[in-house]
């Protein structure tokens, strides 16, 4: 199918799978607009008709990547059993999906546009990572756990997986991964208490 005959979902997606191609061979900021054109097979017209810019693109990257991210966990705590296991399966999966692969995580979150002394800028905070923890205050809301802030214990659960992830990346030990989920699960179960349901 050619690129102008194909669905809009399914040409834009296709802008995005040659935006994310390009930024892991050559970070954010050695992709143009051009070359992501190219990529996809679309012309610049039609990039336009999508994504007014690059910073737009980058966007959508960060959206895709939060929902794709999300939606693993979530199905792993769909299969798992009662309301902690449940938990416990949101958690360590985000964990080992983002040890598994972080790459495309570090391209579209930590990247930084440089200042004109060359020193990086902050992230601005409508770019700033998501926390998404919407699923984990449902889980614990869903499986009745009496505890005092659900969105507040939700934050403290996530932060714990992404920073014992990152840990666990820049050491590159292997050996401590088990070790740091089943305390990633003792944590989920001190936090929440037992189910009251």
């Amino acid at each position: 199918m050619r690129p102008r005959d194909k669905p809009v979902e399914e040409r834009r997606a296709d802008i995005l799978d040659a935006a994310e191609k390009l930024a892991l061979e050559r970070g954010i900021d050695g992709v143009t607009v051009d070359q992501v054109t190219a990529g996809a097979g679309i012309s610049k017209g039609t990039f336009y008709l999508y994504f007014r810019s690059k910073d737009e693109v980058l966007d959508a990257l960060r959206d895709r990547y939060v929902a794709a991210f999300v939606a693993r966990q979530d199905a792993a705590a769909a299969r798992a059993g009662d309301p902690v296991a449940r938990i416990e399966a949101w958690v360590v999966t985000g964990l080992e999906d983002y040890v598994g692969d972080h790459r495309l995580h570090d391209v579209v979150f930590r990247h930084r546009e440089p200042a004109r002394g060359g020193a990086p800028e902050p992230v601005p905070a409508e770019a700033a990572e998501p926390l998404p923890v919407e699923s984990l205050v449902r889980l614990m809301e869903e499986g009745g756990f009496a505890v005092p802030d659900p969105a507040a214990t939700a934050i403290v659960l996530f932060q714990a997986l992404h920073g014992a992830a990152d840990h666990l990346i820049h050491t590159g030990d292997a050996d401590l991964q088990e070790r740091v989920i089943e305390e990633m699960r003792r944590l989920c179960r001190v936090l929440l208490g037992p189910p009251t349901g």
